[in-house]
Formats: structure tokens, C-alpha cells, sequence
């Protein structure tokens, strides 16, 4: 895992969200989750972590939902799109990701690994060659993020 951020805007599909932050642009993740199935409509969802601090909105802001006991869900109100993912826990703060969708230039964008892997659809199939996380390794897949990517405290 790189610890190197980039720069990068975004925005909701008609641009009444936009924001910018660092993000952790070669450390994509395609999360094959049933809450993510469900709440994009699609076999997966992709998203890049955000340093810690860094998203700032330039335009409007999402509307949230706590999607499971975990994090809660930013979209637009206007017309859907989903933005954020924002961790719950008070100790996990720092851990925020971005749709890749919604950034501005999408193809800069790598992923890194598959996680949720075991409720991947059988059809579904890309990026096959990475590492893959199942549900079992959800707690795993936080501390490596943790130790990775938090900032000293």
C-alpha cells in the first residue's frame, strides 16, 4: 500500500455536490458487500480512501443515512449519487472513502483489493489477479488501514 496522496476533485452527476481531498488514489478497493450491492444497485462499489482531514466541499453537501452498524452513507439529495462512506466509530474517524465514480478524472484511479470478496456475484469478474478479504477478514482489513493509514496520534 502506497502512503502517497494525490489531489482530486469531484461531484454528484449534475455538480450540486462538489468537494475536494487527498486521496489514496492507488489504493482502490472493490467492495462486493450486500449493503453496497443494494444501496448502488451494482455487483460492487469502488472507493478510495481519503487522508484523514483532507475532504472539504466545495458546493452543497451530502445527505446521510447509517447504513449498517459500521459507517453511514453520503449522497446527493438532488439527484443520488452516492459520495461518501464515513466510518461511525469515534476511534476510526480518520476512515472516510470516495465513490470513484464521482471524482472528476476516475481513470487515475487503482485499485488494490477485492474485499467482501466471499459475497462477490459469480459472474461479476475483474481484477481477478488481486488479494481478496472476505467478510471473516472485515476486522483484519481495519487494522491494516489503521496501522497504514492513521495519522500519530
Amino acid at each position: 500500500m502506497t502512503h502517497e496522496t494525490t489531489r482530486v476533485t469531484g461531484g454528484c452527476l449534475f455538480g450540486r455536490i462538489r468537494y475536494e481531498a487527498d486521496v489514496f488514489l492507488q489504493n482502490g478497493y472493490i467492495c462486493h458487500c450486500t449493503i453496497c450491492q443494494r444501496s448502488t444497485g451494482q455487483p460492487a462499489e469502488i472507493t478510495v480512501l481519503i487522508k484523514a482531514g483532507t475532504l472539504r466541499y466545495l458546493k452543497d453537501e451530502p445527505k446521510y443515512y447509517v447504513s449498517s452498524a459500521d459507517g453511514k452513507r453520503g449522497f446527493c439529495a438532488n439527484c443520488g449519487s452516492r459520495i461518501v462512506w464515513q466510518a461511525l466509530r469515534a476511534e476510526d474517524d480518520w476512515l472516510t472513502n470516495i465513490t470513484v465514480g464521482t471524482l472528476d478524472r476516475p481513470a487515475e484511479a487503482r485499485v488494490s483489493r477485492h474485499i467482501y470478496a466471499d459475497t462477490q456475484l459469480p459472474w461479476y469478474r475483474v481484477c481477478e489477479d488481486l488479494p481478496k478479504l472476505e467478510a471473516d477478514d472485515a476486522e483484519a482489513l481495519i487494522e491494516i488501514l489503521r496501522d497504514e493509514l492513521r495519522p500519530a496520534t
